[in-house]
């Protein structure tokens, strides 16, 4: 009787530790897959705060050349009413 007592034991004992190792591999794997999600999360919002920067900095320069461009446009239409009265003739050499 003891003889069968020990040899269920022994067939058991790796049905037991496989079953064991199991659960406990599924949990790992769950905790690397959240693992990577959040690394991946991370470096979409990295990148994203990287792209909102050079957002930024493109509006910045981009109101600047507006600005430049509406006083440039000012000056030309000063220039070009000074030259409305303007005639030019070629002088003869």
């Amino acid at each position: 009787m003891e003889l069968q007592i020990l040899d269920i034991i022994n067939v058991l004992t790796p049905v037991f530790a496989g079953v064991i190792g199991w659960f406990v591999g599924r949990r790992k794997q769950r905790n690397d897959f959240l693992t990577d999600l959040q690394a991946s999360v991370d470096l979409l919002a990295e990148k994203n705060r990287l792209q909102m920067e050079e957002i930024i900095k493109l509006r910045e320069e981009l109101a600047k050349n507006l600005k430049e461009n509406i006083l440039l446009r000012a000056e030309i239409e000063t220039l070009n009413s000074r030259l409305e009265n303007v005639t030019i003739t070629k002088s003869k050499s």
